[in-house]
């Protein structure tokens, strides 16, 4: 599951990803995603929408961007196990912008 969740994060930063996600505070998205206790409902009804990579095995990543003290924009990322609990949560800075290559 660690592996998958690595992807996962990894995977936010792909082009072609749904709509950009909401802005969110720090501490809202840790109390709206208690791990092995929030749903997916759950954390829809309190955060909202979010950027969501789903894979086959029926895994899903839902990612929130949050404003933060530092410079750039954070990202509060869930992982959501096939059954629609969440099975674990991670803070970490976003990914720089994808740049395309001109010539």
């Amino acid at each position: 599951m660690a592996y998958a969740f690595c992807a996962c994060v990894a995977g936010c930063a792909a082009p072609g990803t749904s709509s950009p996600a909401a802005t969110i505070s720090v501490q809202d998205a840790r109390d709206a995603a208690a791990v092995g206790k929030s749903t997916k409902a759950g954390v829809l009804a309190a955060l909202g929408k979010a950027t969501v990579i789903s894979f086959d095995s029926g895994f899903e990543v839902w990612a929130y961007q949050y404003k933060s003290e530092a410079p750039g924009k954070n990202e509060f990322v869930i992982l959501f196990a096939p059954s629609g609990v969440v099975a674990k949560t991670r803070v970490r800075p976003a990914p720089p912008p994808v740049r395309s290559a001109t010539k």
